[in-house]
């Protein structure tokens, strides 16, 4: 090849480069690749959980624990929590092809897992959200960062069946480091369980690296909440 033909090459070398580095940074602006902030459709970039969560273990066939009346089948619609101004949709949700938790839709809706417990049946309901989605800002988990043991959690469903929960914990865990069975997996009494980003967004790989999981268990109106926590409804 002789030195002009050399240089040809070179340039339209680089010239494609150039494209496929603009081509790179418009799908990232418009959300199409990355999460976080960027509201990316993979709840792999909510959560974090990777290749782990992929095939999350489902908890054992609801029953009714004993505790409780006997819990209805009817859909799940609504998850309401004052403290956090949540009174949002709930869709449900399953794991996609490649065996990945779905994501909610959109900045509003909650997604109940239907892997996970149904709410009045014992064992663990996991609820999933965004925290923040590109062109809307605050997600509808923004302020759960701010629910404390005791704070009220609200399950309705659709034909008008409402469970009511008391929070008994707040952990945020590194996005690679979360213990994924213990969060998604069966619980021996009846719980919620609401997952989202925490932590510091980087602008770079558009993630957050850390990872917030509130749980909280089930109580009855004007019941007494789980051993320690204060008085509730």
């Amino acid at each position: 090849m002789n030195q002009n033909r050399l240089s040809i090459t070179l340039i339209s070398i680089g010239t494609l480069l150039i494209i496929a580095a603009m081509v790179l940074m418009g799908l990232v602006a418009a959300g199409t690749i990355g999460g976080g902030n960027n509201g990316n459709s993979s709840l792999e970039t909510i959560i974090g959980f990777g290749e782990v969560i992929s095939t999350p273990t489902a908890g054992p066939t609801p029953t009714p624990t004993g505790k409780f009346p006997p819990g209805s089948n009817a859909a799940v619609t609504r998850l309401i929590i004052e403290k956090a101004e949540i009174d949002a949709p709930v869709v449900e949700k399953g794991v996609d092809a490649a065996g990945v938790m779905q994501a909610p839709d959109n900045a509003f809706d909650t997604a109940w897992y239907d892997f996970s417990a149904h709410p009045g049946f014992g064992g663990n309901a996991v609820f999933a959200g965004h925290v923040d989605y590109i062109h809307v800002g605050k997600a509808v988990f923004w302020n759960i960062k701010d629910l404390e043991p005791g704070d009220l959690v609200q399950v309705r469903l659709q034909d008008g069946t409402l469970y009511k929960y008391a929070v008994v914990s707040k952990h945020q865990y590194e996005a690679a480091e979360a213990p994924v069975e213990q969060i998604v997996g069966a619980t021996p009494n009846e719980t919620v369980t609401l997952i989202t980003c925490g932590g510091t967004f980087n602008s770079a790989t558009h993630q957050y690296d850390k990872r917030l999981v509130i749980r909280a268990e089930r109580i009855v109106a004007d019941a007494t909440p789980p051993a320690g926590l204060p008085p509730g409804t």
